[in-house]
């Protein structure tokens, strides 16, 4: 469903072509770009209305293109994996559908590394634990992509389940 296919360090990779040749039985209209052979202009990327990523979101009286929106969260201390994983199930058995994207790095109890989640509406995929943190900074960190969801809502809704983070804000 991509409008866009940019490749990265495919110098750095022996069998590019095979990669190519992959993308392009899956998706042979959308462009591509070996960002190693060239640079990539941003208005390729963003300019083009006719070829916007919500181009393939059907709107619909319920759900037009306008409700999809993205947001991150970041909060303090260490969570409990349980309970996050409760939580996580709950809300894209519940709202899955309107989930199109959730992504993260988690600081949680027990594991010196993060963690880091990958849902795509109703499935998760499995976690990765990392070989380490990217930073000093320690906070746990999601991002959603969600069509027709408030912020405020899986907020309140993921403090419930956390017993009320130290600190949860907003990231810009």
């Amino acid at each position: 469903m991509a409008d866009r296919l940019v490749l990265t360090k495919t110098d750095l990779a022996p069998d590019a072509a095979v990669l190519v040749a992959a993308l392009r039985l899956l998706n042979p209209d959308a462009p591509l770009w070996r960002s190693a052979d060239e640079p990539i202009q941003a208005t390729a990327l963003l300019g083009d209305a006719t070829r916007s990523p919500l181009r393939a979101l059907p709107a619909t009286p319920e759900s037009p293109h306008g409700a999809v929106h993205a947001f991150a969260l970041a909060f303090d201390g260490a969570l409990d994996w349980t309970m996050f994983g409760v939580w996580l199930t709950m809300l894209l058995n519940r709202h899955g559908e309107k989930v199109l994207r959730v992504k993260g790095i988690l600081n949680v109890a027990g594991s010196a590394t993060p963690v880091a989640v990958h849902g795509v509406q109703h499935l998760v995929h499995p976690p990765a634990h990392m070989a380490a943190w990217p930073d000093d900074d320690r906070q746990s960190r999601l991002v959603f992509v969600v069509d027709g969801l408030e912020r405020a809502a899986i907020e309140r809704s993921l403090r419930a389940f956390l017993r009320a983070p130290t600190h949860m804000a907003a990231v810009a």
